[in-house]
């Protein structure tokens, strides 16, 4: 009798343990498991599934080189701050294609996924490393371009993809200036080569013919209009690259520029602002433009002398400081104070016109 009360007892205790350990051992993670498998023939395969208590994830994915440098911290921010799309299902055999991802061939990459639980709160980050087969062939993908029009600040191209061509991207650079952008922008951006990139600045990726115009561009400059196709394997192909000059802006007349001072506005919380228009006549083939205090253009080393000398001086960091058309220019200012609105334009042969001056006071604090 003891000996089988001592069994039950024994018993009793075993299942208690082993329900004990199955608690332990419930997957209260929020996190999705990945794998990503290289398939023969086809493209990359891609499987995801979620921890119960996962209710969506966002997916990245980078080259190894430029992952190292995402801490698991910041990728929340980096996902709400590229309105990255929130998936909620599992996939078995998908492809990086289905989710938007395009690769290089034979390249480290690690895809990155964050989980997040009911509420929205973001859970575990995933990080799945793979290395991208040899190319394989599919179909004969092959993009076509004609350029439809050229003007001295924009230019149209129609670009025509052949049935094999999955996708394409869209994007400008001034000639020579591509690889330059990518040693600029790409650790903060999450790139390290030019395909990533473009694929980035295109915004959009295309599957159909298009007629893309590129506008703002600057006159008298040349541009590469880089086309970026990718196959039905999802694989970048080569850049293509259609080389164009803009036309020529202005006269070989004396350039000069309007200038009509606008409204004055803000507050002292928000800070102050004026603002004054600049138009340039149709000889002007650029023109630059100031606003400078009447106390700082009266100082010994400033006067007409160091405005001219300043407005002719080159400022290639400056994005603003070329203008080819009408400047509606908001300049932040102090209430109650002389200022003298400055402007100075040089013809196509670089010939540069006399100084344009005007003089205005902004309101008192109201």
């Amino acid at each position: 009798m003891r000996i089988r009360k001592f069994i039950g007892i024994t018993i009793l205790l075993f299942a208690s343990l082993v329900t004990a350990s199955a608690i332990t051992h419930k997957d209260e993670r929020v996190a999705v498991d990945i794998t990503v498998k290289a398939q023969k023939k086809g493209a990359m395969g891609l499987s995801l599934k979620k921890s119960p208590l996962c209710q969506s994830y966002c997916l990245g994915l980078f080259t190894a080189d430029i992952a190292t440098h995402i801490g698991d911290g910041s990728l929340a921010q980096y996902f709400s701050n590229q309105k990255a799309q929130k998936h909620s299902a599992d996939t078995k055999n998908a492809s990086l294609l289905d989710f938007g991802f395009v690769i290089l061939p034979e390249k480290e990459y690690t895809l990155l996924a964050l989980a997040y639980d009911k509420d929205g709160n973001p859970g575990l980050v995933t990080r799945t490393n793979f290395t991208t087969p040899k190319r394989v062939a599919a179909g004969a993908p092959k993009m076509t371009w004609q350029i439809m029009s050229v003007g001295p600040d924009s230019v149209s191209v129609k670009f025509t993809p052949n049935a094999d061509v999955a996708g394409f991207a869209l994007c400008q650079f001034e000639a020579g200036s591509m690889d330059k952008a990518v040693e600029q922008h790409g650790r903060l951006l999450g790139f390290s080569n030019a395909y990533d990139m473009i694929k980035r600045f295109s915004g959009k990726n295309y599957t159909t013919e298009r007629i893309n115009t590129w506008r703002d561009m600057i006159p008298n400059t040349d541009y590469e209009l880089c086309v970026l196709p990718w196959d039905k394997n999802g694989v970048f192909l080569d850049i293509d690259k259609v080389k164009v000059t803009t036309q020529k802006l202005g006269g070989p007349g004396e350039a000069a520029v309007d200038i009509q001072i606008g409204e004055f506005g803000g507050s002292e919380s928000t800070g102050y602002y004026q603002i004054v228009i600049y138009t340039p006549n149709d000889q002007a083939a650029l023109h630059r433009d100031i606003i400078i205090t009447e106390e700082a253009f009266n100082k010994p080393d400033m006067g007409e002398a160091g405005v001219i000398k300043m407005l002719q001086t080159d400022a290639p960091n400056d994005p603003y400081w070329n203008q080819y058309k009408t400047d509606r220019a908001q300049w932040n200012s102090t209430p109650n104070t002389t200022y003298i609105a400055c402007s100075m334009a040089k013809n196509v042969n670089g010939e540069w016109g006399k100084l344009k001056q005007v003089k205005f006071t902004t309101p008192a604090k109201q």
